[in-house]
């Protein structure tokens, strides 16, 4: 049975959609057809999402394998999991991470639109930064991956920033390509974004189609899964969302201030750029 040898782990918010249909046009990388399988996220259930049961079940989340030598899936939530770390350690002990980080106010304002889009959010920005909100506590990077550092080899590690991959995608993917082992100048196409930021154009029609979609995506054939074809559709329903008040940023950036240069010095980067 196959198994992964790299996994995307979050951060979520931070262009892991994209990625995960830009590195579906590389030929020699395998992704799971459905993003997110969530197999390492012990917390799955609680959060009412569906995920593989036994690892044997996990392996044939990859049997469409041929001759693709990276083989991986995109899970953002094992960044945020308390116990994904070890699991995959026990069960993965060689296979290589990336994570993708993104400034935490943008993070955290872009999760605020996606979540109130899909209607798992009600109320205000203000609310859902809150203490112990997850839109808030998703950006405290540092315990997150030190959990990774602590149990792989930092060179098993690849740390990409939203920054770098939103100015030249090309020369973020060729870094991440390198990391894989996998040829870093097959052309990918990195100029449609995925999953940005929007809001419904009519908050009626959003309360009633976004169930119907939930409903919907199980009878989706397999084929057609993270082809980007019901996004697509969806995408005629939103309009692009506002820029996150410059003052209530201020005062995010000023709350994640500390986790920031501790994440900086982990990863070894520079994030002083967050700061401003």
């Amino acid at each position: 049975m196959t198994r992964p040898n790299f996994l995307v782990i979050g951060a979520a918010k931070a262009g892991t959609t994209s990625l995960h249909h830009y590195l579906r046009q590389h030929p020699a990388i395998y992704l799971t057809p459905v993003k997110e399988t969530n197999f390492f996220w012990t917390e799955a259930r609680e959060h009412g999402r569906e995920t593989a049961q036994t690892l044997a079940d996990y392996e044939r989340l990859f049997d469409g394998v041929t001759n693709q030598t990276a083989i991986g899936e995109i899970s953002p939530n094992y960044l945020d999991s308390a116990t994904a770390a070890e699991r995959i350690r026990r069960d993965l002990p060689d296979v290589r991470i990336v994570v993708c980080l993104r400034n935490p106010a943008d993070r955290a304002w872009s999760d605020y639109l996606g979540l109130t889009r899909i209607l798992r959010e009600h109320g205000s920005f203000e609310e859902a930064t809150a203490p112990g909100r997850p839109c808030r506590e998703r950006g405290f990077y540092f315990p997150r991956l030190q959990r990774y550092f602590d149990r792989f080899a930092r060179d098993r590690i690849h740390v990409m920033l939203y920054d770098d991959f939103a100015s030249g995608p090309r020369i973020a993917l060729r870094s991440l390509f390198a990391f894989l082992g996998v040829d870093p100048d097959v052309p990918i196409d990195p100029s449609r974004r995925h999953n940005a930021a929007a809001i419904p154009r009519s908050r009626a029609l959003n309360r009633v189609l976004w169930p119907s979609v939930v409903a919907l995506q199980s009878l989706v054939p397999r084929r057609w899964r993270g082809t980007g074809m019901i996004e697509a559709l969806l995408a005629r329903t939103y309009r692009p969302a506002p820029r996150i008040d410059p003052e209530v940023r201020n005062h995010l950036i000023g709350i994640y201030r500390d986790d920031i240069v501790a994440t900086g010095r982990l990863i070894g980067r520079d994030l002083s750029g967050w700061l401003e």
